[in-house]
């Protein structure tokens, strides 16, 4: 397969192992390689075929994570976590100051681009399993409780932390899973009566309460029972 194939399945950006000296020159030559770089690095490349929208930024990273393993050659696979991973899939208001993580198996850990600090940390893990992560605009990334619950160890951030909640309710996840996320932000946040939540659900009622907009549909207000007695 050329590198221009290769490009093309790679959201256009090619890794240096993948071309030969002679192809960087008429990659170079031909003006296939441009110098917009998203980040600045020596290990890779962007082309003509290249975007810059947040999710091509977060394939780049992924990509340049393990510079010399090509993604067929990523296993078990290794993926974006925490607020990167909720960020690509458009959950909540993730900032440039919010710590990205990288998953990634024991084997892997040799090749990883340290250097150029292309994320805040690598976790290791022996154990990934494909269960774990999906594949969202061609990069792997955690599944939305866990990488919720990895964003919300990091930030104190009141409104953030309820926007993303919410979000993630959109996306697909129910209250009681994530009143059970939220048991990591008890006794963090005062809220309007004086005092702070003990548990998750009574986190995830003051999200409801004091920053949710109101149900616009019966629909919307079914969803939701606000009464504190409810059993969770």
């Amino acid at each position: 397969m050329g590198y221009r194939e290769i490009a093309a399945r790679q959201r256009g950006f090619l890794l240096r192992p993948q071309l030969t000296e002679e192809e960087i020159q008429e990659a170079r030559d031909t003006g296939f390689i441009i110098n917009e770089h998203l980040l600045y690095t020596k290990q890779g490349f962007e082309t003509q075929l290249s975007g810059s929208s947040t999710s091509d930024t977060y394939y780049w990273l992924w990509l340049l994570a393990f510079p010399t393993i090509p993604p067929e050659q990523r296993y078990p696979m290794p993926y974006m976590a925490g607020s990167a991973a909720l960020r690509i899939r458009g959950i909540g208001r993730i900032g440039s100051g919010d710590p990205m993580y990288v998953v990634t198996p024991p084997e892997l850990m040799p090749y990883a681009n340290i250097e150029e600090k292309v994320t805040d940390e690598f976790i290791v893990d022996d154990n990934i399993q494909p269960t774990d992560w999906s594949l969202v605009d061609d990069t792997p990334v955690e599944n939305i409780l866990p990488a919720l619950r990895r964003y919300l160890l990091t930030t104190d951030d009141f409104e953030d932390s309820a926007d993303a909640t919410l979000d993630a309710h959109y996306y697909g996840c129910s209250w009681d899973e994530l009143a059970e996320v939220l048991e990591v932000c008890t006794r963090r946040w005062t809220d309007e009566n004086g005092r702070k939540p003990q548990t998750g659900k009574e986190v995830l009622d003051q999200f409801l309460n004091e920053y949710a907009s109101p149900a616009t549909s019966k629909d919307e207000e079914d969803d939701y029972d606000y009464d504190e007695d409810d059993d969770w």
